[in-house]
């Protein structure tokens, strides 16, 4: 019975020594394939850490990009400026050249009437100046005869 005993268990250690075999096969190819997904992940994780890090250089060159745009922007808002108070002086001075514009218009238009009267003014004077000359001529001749007559 000793023998039997001795023979039972040697059979449950073979039966287990077969189970921890088999539990340390399935072990094995679980590790392997652990360690194979591990390796996946590796390289999954390498690409995604290099498309992180394009991606990370993209949006730094856009911040960069952003950056200048936003001074570009401000630059270009303050020349905007510059030029709203330039057009709104301009303005101004057009009104005031646009005021004097029309006083002179007005001087302008005295000014021509004035010059239209001064105008008839002289063709009356040239007129009377003629008929002055005229008379002058009859009395020089009137003179002329007289003295003329006077010789004889």
């Amino acid at each position: 019975m000793v023998n039997r005993g001795l023979k039972d268990q040697i059979q449950d250690l073979q039966n287990r020594l077969i189970q921890a075999e088999s539990r340390a096969s399935e072990l094995i190819d679980t590790n392997a394939q652990l360690q194979r997904q591990t390796h996946e992940l590796e390289q999954a994780n390498a690409m995604h850490k290099s498309t992180l890090d394009r991606q990370v250089a993209d949006i730094q060159n856009l911040e960069h990009q952003l950056n200048d745009a936003s001074a570009k922007n401000r630059e270009r808002k303050h020349e905007s400026k510059q030029l709203a108070d330039n057009i709104a002086a301009l303005a101004s001075q057009k009104a005031d050249a646009d005021k004097q514009v029309a006083v002179l218009s007005q001087a302008l238009e005295v000014t021509k009437t004035d010059l239209k009267a001064s105008q008839n003014r002289a063709e009356v004077l040239s007129d009377e100046n003629k008929l002055i000359l005229q008379e002058k001529a009859v009395i020089q001749g009137q003179f002329k005869q007289l003295q003329e007559s006077l010789s004889r």
